[in-house]
């Protein structure tokens, strides 16, 4: 039975979660009925640009002019190019309007749309829920209806489709040898923003993980917890047994868990069952954001720190930043045994992300030390006083909002080595980049 026949068999009438964060028009832009087109599935199209890094003068390309939103996979490691490095697919939309799905080439900025959703669809192409599943071809989307797409064939397959009103589940991500797809399965909607106030918190508890045998079409629950919510999957990029993954404690969940308490990262053996936690050395225990080394062998975490309450100890001095004093956070390196190998606090926080280094074992960051700077961590190279050297990649000149994800630049490196995407927004629009790294 072909892969497509037994996955659109097997998954029919399963539940699905809106993934993609669906952004309304911003006041400062207009959309262009004309300029600003959704093209159609199968169009070919060139609208890219090139020029020099304004930090590096790294070769970039905006591979994105018009529309008003344009956003890639987020920063998990090994899911954002396809197997051969030559493409990086990403969504692309206007508010209240169409959207599509498509394939860029890296080197030439020739697109293709792998396939498109007219305005009012239900299962639109919006916000970064995109993952290319390493070692294939495929492109995974969540949403109401999670799907695989072929990207060179556009062939698609249908994975889920919502029909239940409360449970949901999260994008699939691959594993690294492109046998298994792996997702969670909430059992309750939450959305902290909105039902904090009117909604208990301790009756949105309660997810799955699953695999799903990408040769077979066999589904298997790998793991069950009563007490938290549970999602934001990477597979280790070297071994295909393992991922990491948050279980997200009330009342705050992804917003701060149970205020720091209890650890958020966890390493999974989706084969023996095995779980391992990643608990930092600072006081708060809650990461914002988790990921692979290059080697498999790290993981890369950070989060705000709970040793000193920055407000307190500023009282009775004087700030020695000349914008004030700065939020602490702290950046480690935890081993797949669970023990820190090196975690540092920083004074000043720039809100952002930490991914990885494709092949060396660095951190790369889009902020967090230096606003709208995209930096290297090498964490391995370190001076007497623990600190590591920083490497200046490239300037993203994006800004960040809460909620807004297309301002994040979510910087992701393709698996030889040569490119850095990241989104960027201003002027209230946002557009995809890749800068050049050799």
């Amino acid at each position: 039975m072909k892969r497509r026949t037994w996955l659109k068999s097997t998954f029919a009438g399963s539940v699905f979660l809106p993934f993609a964060l669906r952004s309304k028009a911003n006041a400062g832009y207009r959309v262009d009925p004309v300029r600003d087109r959704i093209p159609q599935k199968g169009e070919e199209f060139n609208e890219s640009f090139v020029f020099p890094d304004q930090a590096t003068g790294r070769l970039t390309r905006r591979l994105t002019s018009y529309r008003q939103f344009n956003q890639k996979p987020t920063y998990h490691i090994n899911a954002g190019f396809s197997m051969d490095d030559l493409y990086l697919c990403f969504n692309t939309w206007n508010p209240d309007s169409g959207s599509a799905l498509v394939r860029a080439n890296v080197e030439t900025g020739d697109c293709k749309v792998i396939d498109s959703a007219p305005p009012g669809s239900e299962y639109p192409f919006m916000g970064q829920s995109l993952f290319m599943i390493p070692k294939t071809n495929y492109v995974s989307l969540g949403g109401e209806q999670s799907r695989l797409y072929d990207i060179m064939t556009l062939e698609k397959t249908i994975l889920f489709e919502s029909t239940e009103p409360e449970s949901y589940y999260s994008a699939a991500t691959g594993t690294c040898d492109g046998r298994y797809l792996v997702f969670a399965k909430n059992d309750h909607r939450y959305n902290y923003r909105q039902d904090k106030d009117i909604k208990d918190p301790y009756k949105a508890l309660g997810f799955s993980l699953f695999k799903l045998d990408m040769q077979t079409g066999e589904r298997t629950e790998i793991y069950r917890d009563e007490t938290c919510k549970g999602g934001h999957i990477v597979s280790n990029p070297v071994y295909p047994e393992l991922i990491v993954f948050h279980r997200d404690f009330p009342p705050k969940f992804g917003h701060g868990g149970d205020h720091g308490k209890t650890s958020r990262d966890w390493i999974l053996n989706i084969h023996t069952g095995e779980l391992t936690e990643i608990q930092p050395r600072n006081t708060c225990k809650f990461t914002w954001h988790a990921n692979w080394s290059a080697d498999g062998k790290y993981i890369y975490y950070h989060g705000p720190s709970h040793d000193r309450p920055y407000k307190e100890k500023v009282k009775a001095e004087r700030p020695p930043y000349k914008d004030g004093w700065g939020s602490e956070h702290f950046i480690g390196v935890a081993d797949l045994t669970g023990d820190i190998v090196w975690e540092k606090v920083y004074p000043y926080l720039y809100y952002g992300h930490a991914s990885s280094h494709a092949i060396e074992n660095i951190i790369i960051i889009d902020n967090l030390l230096a606003y709208e700077y995209i930096s290297g961590i090498h964490w391995q190279d370190r001076d007497n006083n623990d600190n590591p050297r920083i490497e200046l990649i490239g300037k993203h000149n994006s800004t960040y909002a809460p909620g807004a994800q297309t301002r994040h630049p979510h910087c992701q490196m393709s698996n030889d080595g040569k490119w850095i995407s990241y989104n960027a927004q201003f002027d209230d629009r946002s557009d995809v980049y890749v800068l050049q790294m050799k």
